[in-house]
């Protein structure tokens, strides 16, 4: 059986962390003179970090050239927030995520990465409330890049880097919103798509992801685990 790269998306796919993320962001952005109305009306779900702060800046109103220096102001505000918050109400693994990556790392050929829009150490804070951080090797995160696809190609670069030619759909981008999908998609890898809060299942399906499901049960079967108890 050949080797398949399963790479997860966090918030809305493995774990909901109950808005941590958004009110730290917010309080870190506030902070720096960003009204909280502004934030509000920004998008987050399928957003990196870094495109949520930077389109929160740019409406803000700031200079392009206070960018840079103002985006890393917000990302060391945010993580200290963001762990005060995880401490307070710890994230929640959704429904079988744990027991589904149990049994894939049982499997050698199957590898599990993370593909996600969270900075290194906001996913390491979301993922080790929920116990689930230790499940992941590597992963591609949102410091890379502020648009998702290239998180992505980064992510296949990397596994070719390390395996020689790969057939991209051996690559799995597991997601719950039409950006996720859409990353896969720039790169041909297999998509399957989480209906969660954050994005309807009509948009889901309209973004076109190879599998559209309600939760990971059927994974067991589509990657040959065994079925959760």
């Amino acid at each position: 059986m050949g080797k398949k790269y399963l790479l997860f998306d966090i918030d809305g796919t493995l774990v909901h962390a109950g808005g941590a993320g958004r009110r730290a962001l917010g309080a870190a952005l506030g902070a720096i003179g960003v009204e909280e109305e502004i934030v509000r009306q920004m998008p987050f779900a399928g957003q990196t970090d870094r495109q949520i702060i930077l389109g929160a800046l740019r409406a803000a109103g700031f200079a392009a050239s206070e960018l840079p220096i103002l985006l890393e102001q917000a990302l060391a505000s945010y993580l200290p927030h963001l762990a005060g918050n995880l401490q307070a109400k710890p994230a929640v693994p959704y429904p079988l995520a744990r027991e589904l990556l149990q049994a894939c790392g049982r499997r050698e050929h199957l590898e599990l990465a993370l593909l996600t829009g969270n900075v290194p150490d906001g996913a390491r804070l979301k993922l080790s409330s929920a116990g689930l951080w230790d499940f992941f090797g590597w992963g591609v995160f949102g410091d890379h890049s502020e648009e998702r696809a290239e998180l992505a190609r980064e992510a296949r670069r990397r596994i070719a880097a390390g395996n020689g030619r790969v057939d991209p759909r051996d690559i799995v981008v597991i997601g719950d919103t039409a950006a996720d999908v859409a990353c896969g998609r720039a790169i041909g890898a297999f998509t399957v798509a989480i209906v969660s809060d954050y994005e309807p299942r009509e948009k889901l399906r309209a973004a076109g992801p190879d599998l559209l499901l309600d939760g990971f049960a059927p994974l067991f079967a589509l990657w040959d685990l065994p079925p959760p108890a």
